[in-house]
């Protein structure tokens, strides 16, 4: 009898959520298809049904964590873009978010999507690009700014969550993290 397509999406996901999640702690070069299958408790398989290759599910597991971002959520009804936007620095800036509890694929790959080929190089710019445009819609809506205006804070943002993940003294993580947090306000209107 054959899987229903709940059964073949639930299996997907599992798939996408490992590799992910080993991707961010291991790099591309660290992760193998047998592991990721044997983290989700599949056969490898399991894994050619979804995927035609590692590379494939690299870009594949970026774009569904990108998806899986509080950025990626719609806005609550009844708050403010810029309570929104306020809400999604205060996430994004959090030593919950530098330790791994709901990773930006941007900032956790960050170093390792250099080494990987053009098309995976080009789904980490699309996702990228998603971010620019989400923060400057809700951005302009009450602050005076453009799209090289939110290129700086996206770019201070990622790169600071990057940098903050090789910090071991966590008062150090927090200082930047709380360095970064206030100029990216001041830049998004006082936030």
């Amino acid at each position: 009898m054959p899987y229903t397509k709940k059964h073949k999406e639930n299996t997907r996901r599992r798939i996408l959520e490992s590799a992910f999640r080993l991707f961010t702690i291991k790099g591309f070069d660290g992760v193998t298809v047998n592991g990721v299958m044997k983290d989700c408790g599949l056969t490898r398989g399991a894994f050619y049904a979804h995927f035609n290759s590692k590379a494939e599910l690299y870009r594949e597991s970026l774009e569904f964590a990108a998806n899986g971002t509080k950025l990626a959520e719609l806005k609550p009804d009844g708050t403010t873009d810029k309570a929104w936007l306020c809400l999604l620095l205060d996430g994004y800036l959090s030593l919950e978010h530098v330790r791994g509890e709901y990773p930006c694929p941007l900032a956790f790959l960050a170093t390792d999507i250099v080494m990987q080929n053009e098309e995976t190089r080009a789904t980490y710019a699309k996702v990228y690009d998603g971010m620019n445009k989400a923060i400057l819609e809700y951005a302009i809506s009450y602050v005076d700014c453009d799209e090289d205006d939110i290129l700086s804070i996206t770019a201070m943002l990622i790169g600071s969550v990057a940098i903050a993940r090789t910090i071991r003294c966590e008062n150090s993580v927090t200082k930047l993290l709380q360095a970064c947090r206030r100029e990216a306000g001041l830049k998004l209107g006082g936030i």
